[in-house]
């Protein structure tokens, strides 16, 4: 074997095992990435994983783990502020900046103005979904937790309104991660249909290591 070719076999190798635990990370806020990605999401949450696994430090490469990067506290960093829609990312989608509270398991988004605050996609659109999601991931044994709040749902017409999200606490305390939704359908009489993931957005808001 060329020893030239040995950074990238090191490569391949680590990048694989992201590829095998991205499964896991996709899981976490399904419900939410189901409504909201564009075609390069799985290659991206690849990539992610991957430059989480660089920050184990404590291995050579090629024999770097994901689970070693993520106990790392540049590893929150690197999560933080994700977009599962790189072509709406929650900054080109919501004017206001949300973090997150986890001793109050509340966002700093409490209030909306519907019209200005949002930037509305070119297709029809009447109605906008907004939803947090918190999931705890223990990345050491691939398990996860995760919950919903409740969906709030407003009419584009709607003005400023006061938003109160709420949430259940997490079981256990490995990884947690909270997740922002931000969706947009177009409601026509009785009949609700919500435009193309590709206009919808899930972004990271918030991360905790343990």
């Amino acid at each position: 074997e060329n020893p030239q070719y040995d950074p990238i076999r090191m490569r391949g190798i680590e990048f694989g095992s992201c590829v095998r635990q991205s499964g896991v990370f996709r899981n976490l806020v399904k419900r939410f990435y189901d409504l909201a990605k564009e075609v390069s999401f799985a290659g991206r949450v690849n990539q992610l994983l991957y430059e989480v696994l660089e920050e184990d430090v404590a291995n050579p490469k090629g024999q770097r783990q994901l689970v070693n990067g993520l106990q790392r506290p540049e590893a929150l960093e690197v999560l933080l502020h994700f977009d599962a829609n790189k072509l709406r990312p929650l900054k080109k989608v919501l004017k206001t900046e949300v973090t997150f509270d986890w001793e109050q398991l509340k966002s700093s988004l409490t209030s909306i103005d519907v019209e200005h605050d949002l930037l509305w996609p070119e297709e029809d659109a009447n109605l906008v979904h907004l939803q947090f999601a918190i999931a705890n991931w223990n990345f050491k044994a691939d398990l996860f937790e995760t919950h919903y709040s409740n969906a709030i749902v407003l009419e584009r017409e709607a003005g400023t309104v006061a938003l109160d999200f709420q949430l259940e606490g997490l079981e256990r305390s490995d990884l947690w991660l909270a997740y922002l939704f931000v969706g947009f359908s177009n409601k026509v009489r009785r009949q609700t249909k919500w435009l193309h993931k590709k206009c919808n957005t899930t972004c990271v808001v918030g991360v905790k290591g343990f």
